[in-house]
């Protein structure tokens, strides 16, 4: 999949996220997406992903995405060092990190988002484990 075809639901989470929800959506899916994906790649996306969250919440330009850059950066060496396609590993560094992003901002640490969003993160490796294992197997048969 192609960078710039995640940039779209990126900008629909992003004015979601802007307009009605707390809940940090595009910090979710930069992690997931880091977590699945080449590393120079997901510097793009967290990169242009913060921009867009900045357009889309009115915030100063460019703070989104250095937050993001420097959380994936984290999330890189760590992915490094332990296995990060472990159930627990993405989880936990969601939740961290979107304890962080919320005291950089609001000046609160918003535990229950936090959990929340560990919860989803959670759900959301499941899911893409299972998708990426059913892509994986069809273009086995067809070969």
């Amino acid at each position: 999949m192609k960078p710039y075809l995640i940039l779209i639901l990126v900008f629909m989470l992003a004015v979601l996220q802007g307009a009605f929800l707390k809940l940090n959506l595009v910090l979710l899916l930069v992690l997931t997406w880091t977590t699945f994906r080449p590393v120079k790649e997901a510097f793009l996306v967290a990169f242009l992903s913060g921009l867009l969250l900045d357009l889309a919440k009115g915030m100063p330009l460019g703070l989104s995405s250095l937050i993001f850059l420097v959380i994936v950066f984290i999330l890189s060496l760590y992915s490094r060092r332990f296995d990060s396609l472990h159930p627990i590993f993405l989880p936990v560094f969601v939740f961290f990190s979107s304890l962080v992003y919320s005291f950089i901002f609001y000046h609160y640490w918003f535990w229950l988002e936090s959990l929340i969003l560990a919860l989803l993160a959670l759900g959301a490796r499941y899911l893409l484990v299972f998708l990426v294992g059913r892509i994986d197997r069809q273009q086995l048969r067809l070969q």
